[in-house]
C-alpha cells in the first residue's frame, strides 16, 4: 500500500489478511509470514474503508469512498461482475452473511443496504432510521438481524429479511458508534466509540449489560468478541489493543500475536515474560501490561529468570537455549544446543538446568552457556531446583519422579516410580521439604524429596492433563493450570481445592506462576491471552471493598467465637455498636 490502511480482516481460515487503503487498492497477506499474496486489487477510485472475506474464503467485499461495493475473486484477484452502485456517498463498512448469499454495507448517506453477492443487485429497499452517516455493520450469527454503529451516537438493529428496525435506537454512547459486532451466539452487541468507552448491549432488549469499559484513553477505532464469546478485543487511536472479560467488563490480560506457551514473572514482580508459538518472546511490565522492549524471535518451549531478575533463559524448540538480557531483550552469550522442553536457573542464578526432549538433563553456566558435567539421562517432561540449589527434581513421561545432585550432575537415590501417570510439570515448595506434580491423569501429588515417597492423596479436580504447578512464595497455596482451561487453587495442608476453578474458556492453560509478593497468579493459555488472577493473599481486601461495615462485637461472638479477642476484619471500616446490629 502507499497510503494508510483502514481496513484489515482474516480469512475464515486464518491464513490470510486482507487490507483496504487510501490508495485505494485491497491486498491480500500471508498471515505466516507477512507477505503479499497475488497483486493489488485495483478497480476502487477513492480509499477502501472496509474490507472482508466470505464464509468460505473464495471470495472478498470491499467498500469505498467513491460509494462502490466490489466483489473480488480472492485466488485470482480479479474483480467478479460490476461495481455495486446505490450508495449516494461513501461507503464505511461491509460484511458478508453467515452463508454467503448477502452482502451488507454501511454508508455516510446515513442508510444500510443488504445485497445479493451473486447478482450484485440491491436486495430490499435501504435501511433509513439513522440521522447521519453509518461507520460499521455486521451479521448476527444466524443471519436474521443486522446491527450498524451511526454517527449519530446510536447503535441500530435491523431485520436482515425485511429491513425494518428492530427495536429503538440503543442510545448511551456520548460521540461517534465507530464499530459494532454480535457475540457467537448472538445474545450481545458490543460497540467502539469516540468518547473512548466500550459497550455490551443486549441484543434482544436494546438494554446495556454492565457498565461502560473503560480504559482506552482516546477513541476506540474497533471491537470484536472472541470466538467462545468470553473475550472482547478493542483498538484504539492510544496505540493500544486491550482485551476485557465480556461477562465484567474488566481488563484481561494483553493479547499477544500467537499461541502463548509459557509464561514467568521477573523475581521483583515488575515484569512478566510470555514465549508463543509464533516464535516470539515478549516481555511486559506487570503492572501496565504494556510491553517493556522489543520482542525477540526463534521457537521457544520454555522461559525463566534467573534470580536477580536481570536474564531470561529461553529453551527452544529448534535445539538451542538462549539467555538474554530481561531490560532489552538482547542475547548474551552463545546459544547452547541440544533439544530442549525445559529450563530452570538455579536459586544462586549460576546454573541453568535444561530438560531436553532427547531425554537428557543437562547443566549450563549461566553467564556463558557452556554445559557443566555430563548430561543425565531419562525421560524428563520438567525440571525443578530445590530452593537451596542443591538438587534437581526430575518429572518424567514414564511415571517417574527422579533428583539430581545440581553440583555433580549424579543421581540421588533410587527414581521414584510409584506413578501410574506421566508427570507433566514439577515445583518444590519454598522451604524444599515437598514437591508438587502434576500429573497426565488430570491430578496434582504432593512427594516428600527426602523419603521419596507420596503426600497424602492425589488432588483431584482438573478433567484433563495439569500442565504446570506453583507454590504460592509462603508455601500455603499452589496453583495448577489444566489442558482443561482452568487454574485452581489448593491447600496443600488438607490436600483440598481452594474455591472453584478459574475459567479462561475451551482453551488449554499451558503455564502458571505466583508473583514475588504471592498477590496475583500469572497464567499462560492456548488461546493467545496472558491473563493476571488475583491470589488467596488479596481476597480478603478484594471482600472488604464491598463490605459497608465491620461485624459488630456481638455478631464476633454469635458468629466467631465468644473466646477469640474481636478483630477488625477490614480496617478502616466502621465497626456498629451491637444494637445497630440487631
Amino acid at each position: 500500500h502507499t497510503d494508510a490502511v483502514l481496513s484489515v480482516g482474516f480469512s475464515p481460515d486464518g491464513r490470510r489478511i486482507v487490507s483496504g487503503s487510501w490508495d485505494g487498492t485491497v491486498r491480500v497477506w500471508d498471515a505466516e509470514t507477512g507477505r503479499p499474496v497475488g497483486e493489488p486489487m485495483i478497480g476502487h477510485t477513492d480509499g477502501v474503508r472496509g474490507v472482508a472475506f466470505s464464509p468460505d474464503g473464495r471470495r472478498l467485499v470491499s467498500g469505498s469512498s467513491d460509494g462502490t461495493m466490489r466483489v473480488w475473486d480472492a485466488a485470482t484477484d480479479r474483480p467478479i461482475g460490476m461495481p455495486m452502485t446505490g450508495h449516494t456517498y461513501g461507503v464505511t463498512g461491509v460484511a458478508f452473511s453467515p452463508d454467503g448469499r448477502w452482502i451488507v454495507s454501511g454508508s455516510l448517506d446515513d442508510t444500510v443496504r443488504v445485497w445479493d453477492t451473486e447478482t450484485g443487485r440491491p436486495v430490499g429497499e435501504p435501511m433509513t432510521g439513522h440521522t447521519n452517516g453509518v461507520t460499521g455493520v455486521a451479521f448476527s450469527p444466524d443471519g436474521q438481524r443486522i446491527v450498524s454503529g451511526s454517527y449519530d451516537k446510536t447503535v441500530r438493529v435491523w431485520d436482515a429479511a425485511t429491513g425494518r428496525p428492530v427495536g429503538q435506537p440503543i442510545t448511551g454512547h456520548t460521540d461517534v458508534v465507530n464499530n459494532v459486532a454480535f457475540s457467537p451466539d448472538g445474545r450481545l452487541i458490543v460497540s467502539a466509540s469516540w468518547d473512548g468507552t466500550v459497550r455490551v448491549w443486549d441484543a434482544e432488549t436494546g438494554r446495556p449489560v454492565g457498565q461502560p469499559i473503560t480504559g482506552h484513553t482516546v477513541v476506540v477505532n474497533n471491537v470484536a468478541f472472541s470466538p467462545d464469546g468470553w473475550l472482547i478485543v478493542s483498538a484504539s487511536w492510544d496505540a493500544t489493543v486491550r482485551v476485557w472479560d465480556a461477562e465484567t467488563g474488566r481488563p484481561v490480560g494483553q493479547p499477544t500475536t500467537g499461541e502463548v506457551n509459557c509464561v514467568a514473572f521477573s523475581p521483583d514482580g515488575r515484569l512478566s515474560v510470555s514465549a508463543s508459538w509464533d516464535a516470539t518472546v515478549r516481555v511486559w511490565d506487570a503492572e501496565t501490561g504494556r510491553p517493556v522492549g522489543k520482542p525477540t524471535t526463534g521457537e521457544v518451549n520454555s522461559v525463566a529468570f534467573s534470580p536477580d531478575g536481570k536474564r531470561v533463559a529461553l529453551g527452544g524448540g529448534d535445539g538451542t537455549v538462549r539467555l538474554g538480557d530481561a531490560e532489552t531483550g538482547r542475547p548474551v552469550g552463545q546459544p547452547t544446543t541440544g533439544e530442549v522442553n525445559r529450563v530452570a536457573f538455579s536459586p544462586d542464578g549460576n546454573r541453568v538446568a535444561l530438560g531436553g526432549g532427547d531425554g537428557t538433563v543437562r547443566l549450563g553456566d549461566a553467564e556463558t552457556g557452556r554445559p557443566v558435567g555430563q548430561p543425565t539421562t531419562g525421560e524428563v517432561n520438567r525440571v525443578a531446583f530445590s530452593p537451596d540449589g542443591n538438587r534437581v527434581a526430575l518429572g518424567g513421561g514414564d511415571g517417574t519422579v527422579r533428583l539430581w545432585d545440581a553440583e555433580t550432575g549424579r543421581p540421588i537415590g533410587e527414581p521414584v516410580t510409584d506413578y501410574e501417570t506421566s508427570i507433566l510439570t514439577v515445583a518444590f515448595s519454598p522451604d524444599g521439604k515437598r514437591a508438587a506434580l502434576g500429573g497426565a491423569d488430570g491430578t496434582v501429588r504432593l512427594w516428600d524429596p527426602e523419603t521419596g515417597r507420596p503426600i497424602g492423596e492425589p488432588m483431584t479436580g482438573h478433567t484433563d492433563f495439569v500442565n504446570s504447578v506453583a507454590f504460592s512464595p509462603d508455601g500455603r497455596w499452589i496453583v495448577s493450570g489444566g489442558e482443561d482451561g482452568t487454574v485452581r487453587l489448593w491447600d496443600p495442608d488438607m490436600g483440598r481445592p481452594i474455591g472453584g476453578p478459574m475459567t479462561t474458556g475451551p482453551d488449554g492453560v499451558t503455564s502458571v506462576a505466583f508473583s514475588p509478593d504471592g498477590r496475583r497468579i500469572v497464567s499462560g493459555s492456548r488461546d493467545k491471552i496472558v491473563r493476571e488472577w488475583p491470589a488467596p493473599a488479596v481476597w480478603p481486601d478484594a471482600l472488604c471493598t464491598k463490605l459497608p461495615q465491620n461485624m459488630s462485637r456481638q455478631q464476633w461472638r454469635d458468629w466467631v467465637s465468644p473466646y477469640i479477642d474481636y478483630m477488625e476484619a477490614c480496617p478502616g471500616l466502621p465497626i456498629p455498636p451491637d444494637d445497630a446490629a440487631r
